[in-house]
């Protein structure tokens, strides 16, 4: 940045000369500069300014004699926080406050108020707003509105609602703008049925205070966002009743709100209605209609919709394609994935690393790991840097296959390209360990993280737990429960479960037992594999009624019979000759819509060959 000039204007900061710019006259021995209104007028509406350029001007201004009026120099002070060089704004009106020759007046403070609310400093704002009502001036409606959206964008809510209501007693009247300021920082902060409320005192505040497209699209976006979604329809049907005409971010809004909620065929329908009605979807639209029929299994159409993308002028980006990728992924269809993705590296745009990490775990959970590594080998030749997430991709299906010996490989590359292994990648081999028995070198990789100064999670010590508590060792498994309570690690449903699992399986039920108060007590609610867990131990130690009392406890608790639970239970009556209740039971499975499987006839045919 060129040095601020703080005399004369040079020459050199206009464009070529003009009848105005030579009315700028340079700084002669012994007088001062002359810089006319229209000059600087016409200079700051002119080629657009550089920050350095209006600094320039500014300085010349305020050493003239006649000195400039204050439009002019509101003109080049609202350059300024065009540019959004908000601190200096400020800097200046400072020093026309204790010029003189050059009075602010209600314009300046209107700028720069609005630019302490846009720098996120609304206290110094009120203090120009004090400084403007001891210089005797009346604060206008534009100087509240910047105030209320500066105290909204702060999450001061209260503060906003209350300046809102004070308008009036200070002789502005609160306009549509006003309104629409303090919604959007209700809605900011998750008040959106007090934005609401406030939405249907609008029509009776006067006719400036009707609601505009800005006030239906801030509340129905935000509906939208907390799946409110026919909350937001009903502001729809009131827009066409009060004569707002729906724009593309309007239905682009309800369509999230749909996508989001799975209600993709209402998403569908809104987006035709959106074209039939002449309005042409954005970018964001298609992302958004394209994401929903990925992740509903209907990546076909979603192909459909990307194509309709291009021949209507949109170009989709990186993150549609990958979207599609990973739709195809998710659904198996490799092909059609890597057909997609082919069709990047030919026509664009060019994959990204999380398109080779998304198409490279697609691969790699069909069970194709050698297409994975060729895969991963291309983005390197391609000159495509693999970040942590591909790594860890990668590193998680070498272990996944057993290749524990080609892991230590890629962590050494990792460690070559700057990438340092995390969490997730020390849990991959960790399991990996503990799913091939080998606990001890687990326990081991345990402590090598505490070294390296990574911090295990609990998917972390719920695996290690489990592979334990497989050895039959529980007081150790357990002892590692302590270690994570210790470190301030909250087990979560499954670690609990894991643990009583394995107090069962040495018969120490009144641990397990103990082990479910004390997750129940942690405020964690037991699942269908927890529940099943007890069940079975009841069940296999003869306790059939406390089995009972568990099993019909969770529908009460919320949680709905499985298949499992059916069978475990229906094992149990009939290993106590309780053939009736067994019958009764597997009529109510029947009626409760779980169709049985294989295991559950096992049980029963048996069952009923041990009681005759």
């Amino acid at each position: 940045m060129r040095p601020t000039r703080f005399l004369a204007l040079s020459s050199t900061s206009f464009a070529p000369t003009t009848s105005s710019s030579r009315s700028i006259e340079k700084t002669i021995s012994g007088t001062k500069p002359c810089l006319t209104d229209r000059a600087l007028i016409e200079r700051c509406r002119s080629n657009p300014l550089t920050v350095e350029d209006a600094l320039d001007l500014f300085n010349a201004a305020v050493a003239a004699d006649p000195k400039p009026s204050i439009y002019a120099i509101n003109l080049l002070i609202d350059a300024i926080a065009g540019m959004k060089h908000y601190p200096i704004v400020i800097s200046l009106c400072n020093k026309l406050n204790v010029l003189s020759g050059i009075q602010p007046d209600i314009r300046t403070y209107g700028i720069v108020i609005n630019a302490c609310c846009r720098m996120s400093s609304v206290s110094l704002g009120f203090g120009f707003l004090g400084g403007l009502l001891k210089r005797g001036l009346s604060p206008r409606t534009t100087i509240f509105n910047s105030l209320i959206n500066g105290l909204g964008t702060e999450k001061r809510v209260g503060e906003a609602a209350m300046l809102f209501d004070k308008m009036s007693q200070m002789g502005c009247e609160p306009n549509v703008v006003s309104c629409n300021a303090l919604i959007k920082g209700l809605c900011n902060t998750g008040s959106t049925a007090l934005a609401l409320e406030l939405h249907q005192k609008m029509a009776v505040l006067g006719e400036s205070c009707k609601p505009d497209i800005i006030t239906f699209n801030t509340i129905i976006h935000h509906l939208c966002k907390e799946r409110h979604v026919s909350d937001a329809c009903k502001l729809l049907e009131e827009m066409s009743r009060v004569g707002v005409k729906p724009n593309v971010r309007t239905y682009t809004s309800i369509i999230y709100g749909h996508a989001t909620s799975g209600h993709w065929i209402k998403a569908v329908c809104l987006f035709k209605e959106m074209m039939d009605g002449g309005l042409s979807p954005n970018l964001v639209t298609f992302c958004v209609l394209l994401d929903s029929f990925s992740k509903h299994g209907k990546t076909a159409e979603a192909h459909k919709l990307l194509d309709l993308m291009k021949e209507r002028g949109e170009k989709p980006d990186v993150i549609s394609h990958t979207k599609l990728v990973q739709g195809y992924c998710r659904e198996g269809h490799l092909a059609n994935a890597r057909e997609v993705f082919d069709s990047m590296l030919v026509k664009g745009p060019a994959p990204s690393s999380h398109t080779y990490s998304v198409l490279i775990n697609g691969f790699i959970k069909n069970q194709k790991m050698d297409e994975a590594m060729e895969l991963f080998n291309k983005m390197q030749q391609e000159g495509i840097k693999p970040d942590i997430v591909t790594y860890n991709t990668v590193l998680d299906g070498l272990c996944h296959v057993g290749k524990i010996e080609d892991v230590r490989g890629l962590l050494d590359e990792m460690m070559s390209q700057g990438i340092h292994p995390d969490v997730v990648s020390y849990n991959s081999i960790l399991c990996a360990f503990c799913r091939l028995g080998k606990w001890k070198e687990a326990h081991q990789l345990l402590d090598e993280m505490t070294e390296q100064q990574i911090h295990p999670n609990v998917v972390t010590f719920s695996a290690l737990i489990h592979a334990i508590c497989k050895e039959g060792m529980v007081q150790e498994a357990h002892g590692l429960l302590e270690v994570m309570i210790y470190r301030g690690i909250e087990p979560d449903v499954v670690t609990y479960s894991t643990l009583m699992h394995g107090y069962c399986m040495v018969g120490q039920l009144n641990d397990a037992v103990r082990v479910f108060d004390l997750m129940v007590s942690k405020g964690h609610e037991p699942n269908a594999f927890t529940y099943n867990i007890l069940i079975d131990s009841y069940c296999k130690s003869g306790k059939i009624d406390e089995a009972l009392s568990l099993f019909n406890a969770m529908p009460h608790k919320g949680v709905q019979h499985t298949v499992i639970t059916y069978s475990t239970m229906l094992s149990g009556l009939y290993r106590v000759g309780r053939v009736a209740d067994a019958e009764n039971l597997h009529d109510k499975m029947l009626s409760a819509g779980i169709c049985p499987d294989l295991h559950t006839y096992n049980i029963v045919l048996n069952g009923l060959c041990e009681n005759q």
